[in-house]
């Protein structure tokens, strides 16, 4: 016999995550890239170029991950690291023209993603979820961001 959630929002948030991290998963494999190595090409994709430190911090994860990851990108042809200029121990990554013409395709795959996602909800309850999301993680993160009050 099932337990009674009284309050199944964390699970439900959970789940969600694992349930779109899974179809992300998916679409990224069909490009021979892993979630994180998808992640980099997605953080590069709107920069100019970043340290390796920097994607560790924006990609929550560790310089020596990032450092593997940044490897095997390259060895594909998707990065490049080249030398800062400013640091001579650090390397810039920055995307190739190839992973850029990865990214629109991505772009629209995530689309795809989201518009099953939001299958039968309606324009006003998805601006709402997304409202109270917003909220959420500024609370959490102990952020006081400005969240629109307005559903659009």
């Amino acid at each position: 016999m099932k337990a009674h959630v009284k309050n199944p929002f964390g699970y439900l948030i959970h789940d969600v995550a694992r349930l779109l991290r899974r179809r992300f998963d998916a679409a990224a494999h069909r490009h021979d890239l892993t979630m994180p190595q998808w992640r980099i090409i997605a953080q590069l994709s709107h920069s100019e170029g970043m340290s390796q430190v920097e994607l560790a911090g924006v990609c929550e994860t560790d310089p020596m991950t990032v450092s593997g990851l940044v490897e095997r990108l390259e060895a594909k042809g998707l990065v490049l690291r080249l030398a800062d200029p400013n640091d001579s121990r650090a390397k810039i990554v920055t995307i190739t023209e190839k992973a850029l013409s990865m990214v629109s395709e991505m772009r629209e795959l995530a689309e795809e993603i989201y518009a099953e996602a939001f299958a039968g909800v309606s324009d006003a309850d998805r601006a709402i979820a997304l409202s109270v999301l917003t909220r959420i993680s500024a609370n959490l993160s102990g952020q006081r961001a400005q969240v629109k009050e307005e559903v659009a």
